[in-house]
């Protein structure tokens, strides 16, 4: 399974310059042989959560279609990222999946709002958690950026067989470190594939976002890795099966002693 990952800087609160942004990336990111493309968080509109209401998608509408179009276009599956989503009752950060077909096949609004970015002053939280998808037959699931500090819902992925955790994201520079440091961990406790799209750039707010967009092995190695302040796109080959020797010859799944544990 070849993936590129898009790490881009966002226009702050410009919805119709970053689509047009995301299209161009499209257009020049050789798409050929690829088999999913995965965008960051927030990427219509940047932190502007002061704008959010009247910036945010209607259910995911317009910019669904886009992504079909974009899907079809090119013959991808595409982890979009996720967007303000206003279903009526409060805008969400959500993240959805559109196949090659230009379905829409899956969608999770974040769960953990950032109380350092505000985020629970202007959104609201998903309702449910995070669930499996499939793209192209194999199981995956995604994350959006502050879910990466709760090991519970990775957990659950990997127990539903998620063989790849999307982690989209807008993660400061500050916390760089975290960023890397649980990344790994996700991919070595869960014996899975992680495959990372942050942003960069300084928004007006003046969060300056860490890059580092990155594809990790369920060994922990890195396979590829974007720097902290560059416009670029990653791409990794995922050995999906290579996940079955890993968890042969390190079985922590067999290992587990669920009757100890005291989370449900």
């Amino acid at each position: 399974m070849k993936i590129k990952v898009f790490q881009f800087e966002i226009h702050f609160g410009d919805v119709e310059k970053n689509i047009e942004k995301v299209k161009s990336l499209f257009d020049e990111a050789s798409l050929d042989d690829v088999d999913t493309v995965v965008l960051p968080e927030m990427w219509t509109t940047g932190y502007d959560l002061e704008n959010i209401e009247k910036l945010a998608m209607n259910n995911l509408h317009p910019v669904v279609e886009v992504m079909s179009e974009l899907a079809k276009s090119y013959d991808v599956n595409i982890v979009a990222g996720s967007v303000a989503n206003d279903k009526g009752e409060g805008v969400l950060n959500t993240a959805f999946v559109v196949d090659r077909q230009g379905n829409l096949t899956h969608e999770y609004s974040k769960i953990h709002l950032v109380p350092m970015l505000n985020e629970p002053n202007f959104l609201i939280g998903g309702n449910n958690s995070a669930d499996v998808f499939e793209i192209d037959g194999e199981k995956m699931g995604v994350v959006i950026c502050y879910d990466l500090r709760f090991p519970e819902l990775f957990r659950d992925l990997s127990l539903e067989e998620a063989k790849v955790i999307y982690v989209v994201a807008e993660w400061p520079i500050e916390r760089t470190e975290h960023w890397l440091t649980l990344l790994k961990a996700r991919a070595i406790e869960n014996q899975c594939y992680i495959v990372a799209s942050n942003t960069i750039g300084t928004q007006p707010t003046g969060t300056t976002f860490a890059g580092n967009s990155i594809v990790i092995n369920p060994f922990g190695e890195v396979l590829s890795q974007a720097g902290s302040d560059e416009e670029t796109v990653i791409e990794s080959e995922l050995d999906l099966e290579y996940i079955k020797k890993i968890r042969k010859d390190i079985p922590i799944f067999e290992s587990r002693r669920k009757e100890f544990y005291k989370f449900l």
